[in-house]
């Protein structure tokens, strides 16, 4: 956390810096201003939901769904619920974070985050609607195997 911090730390100091010059800073704090205020009520609710699940889903069951002696169940499971998940980063990684960092295969984990990124469950209402069902048959088609494959590829590699 500390690395990443430091990182946008200096991003933001170079960013005032510019806005500065163009004299867009006091803008560019309204910008953030909003954007803090609009995230704290999704970060509030991410932070209620990931402590709950901390104390309700034992460490013994999260091993054996997606720790690394779940093999193939690992790889199904944890796309899943990368793709179940709902919402943005401010959502997804402080739960995940919490719940699996330490406690799933690098396989699983990399599957899951690949899934959050590329299937939203969510979308779908709106993809039918817009992109009509052949279209997304065949998107997800597609989508559901490559995380599995990247999360396979992953633990051959790193596991």
């Amino acid at each position: 956390m500390t690395g990443a911090m430091i990182v946008l730390a200096i991003m933001a100091v170079i960013l005032l810096f510019l806005a500065y010059r163009q004299g867009k800073h006091l803008e560019s704090f309204k910008e953030a201003k909003n954007l803090f205020l609009a995230v704290i009520p999704l970060l509030l609710c991410a932070f209620v939901v990931v402590g709950f699940m901390n104390v309700l889903i034992p460490e013994k069951v999260l091993l054996s769904w997606l720790g690394a002696e779940s093999g193939w169940k690992g790889l199904v499971i944890g796309p899943a619920i990368g793709a179940l998940v709902q919402g943005g980063p401010y959502a997804f990684f402080p739960l995940f974070g919490a719940l699996f960092r330490d406690s799933i295969s690098i396989g699983a984990a990399i599957a899951m985050i690949t899934a959050w990124g590329m299937i939203n469950v969510g979308h779908l209402p709106y993809e039918f609607t817009f992109l009509g069902s052949r279209f997304v048959i065949l998107k997800y088609a597609t989508y559901i195997a490559v995380p599995t494959l990247v999360g396979l590829l992953a633990n051959i590699l790193f596991g």
